[in-house]
């Protein structure tokens, strides 16, 4: 038994499960903060300042390093980029702890789209816990009418996230050693907050006008910054390089579970029958995609 190896995976899955419970916590932080920003001014506050302190945390490394993770960078952050604007804007038009379900989606689409690239068939326990899923998400809709607008972005955020943890599985893992020698997680999370927030700046000058910075919130970003932004998606990129993109996936899918309870607790959202119905519905699919096993 490989024990150095069984060690680095426990502690990539509890570093991914860390990674969940922030991000469940940014849901209820975001939908506060979207109320006094503008999506991209929002982002380019969360990142930017995320950028600096990666650069501060480890400046040598970064130094060092960050021309050769330059193109995995570049490429995360903007995939990350695209997903994280589309979720916030979605924030506009549907509660933190609706969205956090939804975003679980994305730990079916990663073997989904896997499939689709890498031809790789993800099983019949994929493809029925994709279908439960559906079903789930479809009590979650209006039953007036289709998905809202904030269920259908939030979806397409999902699709997009899905994307990234492919993209960060494939720039951090290789089938051997010496082709992943130079990769660097630490300078491509530099390079991925970068880009992200430089994407930001030009959409934001673009689009939204000047950046009207806010007293009230501090809290609330200074929070989304260290542990959602700075601290969360490092951590993300480093455990990676031990854990599967598929089963990186369906830990992190946990967010939902963390975000419905913050949601209730802090935002004082409730739950019908029907929403709660679709809720444990595509619990239940992330947990049989998780056993398939």
């Amino acid at each position: 038994m490989n024990h150095a190896g069984s060690r680095h995976t426990l502690t990539a899955d509890l570093a991914l499960l860390l990674c969940a419970l922030f991000w469940g916590m940014s849901f209820v932080t975001m939908k506060r903060l979207v109320s006094l920003y503008s999506p991209c001014w929002l982002l380019f506050l969360r990142f930017g300042p995320g950028a600096v302190l990666l650069l501060l945390a480890f400046p040598k490394r970064i130094l060092r390093t960050w021309r050769k993770n330059l193109r995995a960078g570049a490429v995360i952050g903007t995939i990350l980029f695209a997903a994280i604007a589309v979720q916030t804007v979605a924030l506009n038009f549907i509660g933190a702890g609706r969205q956090a379900f939804i975003s679980a989606t994305y730990v079916l689409l990663v073997p989904l789209l896997l499939w689709g690239f890498r031809h790789t068939f993800p099983g019949w326990a994929t493809l029925s816990a994709s279908a439960l899923c559906l079903l789930g998400m479809g009590l979650l809709s209006d039953p007036s009418g289709p998905l809202n607008p904030g269920d259908a972005l939030t979806f397409l955020s999902a699709l997009l996230f899905a994307g990234q943890i492919i993209a960060i599985g494939h720039y951090t893992q290789r089938p051997d050693g010496r082709d992943g020698a130079d990769c660097d997680p630490i300078a491509i999370s530099f390079v991925e907050f970068t880009t992200l927030t430089l994407l930001c700046l030009a959409a934001g000058l673009l689009f939204e006008g000047p950046l009207r910075l806010q007293a009230q919130g501090l809290p609330e970003l200074t929070f989304t910054i260290v542990f959602c932004t700075f601290a969360s998606y490092a951590i993300q990129t480093c455990a990676q390089r031990y854990a599967p993109p598929a089963h990186a996936a369906i830990l992190m899918s946990l967010e939902s579970v963390f975000g419905l309870l913050f949601g209730i607790l802090l935002l004082g959202e409730t739950l019908t029958l029907r929403t709660a119905a679709g809720c444990v519905l595509i619990f239940a699919s992330v947990l049989i995609a998780e056993l398939k096993g």
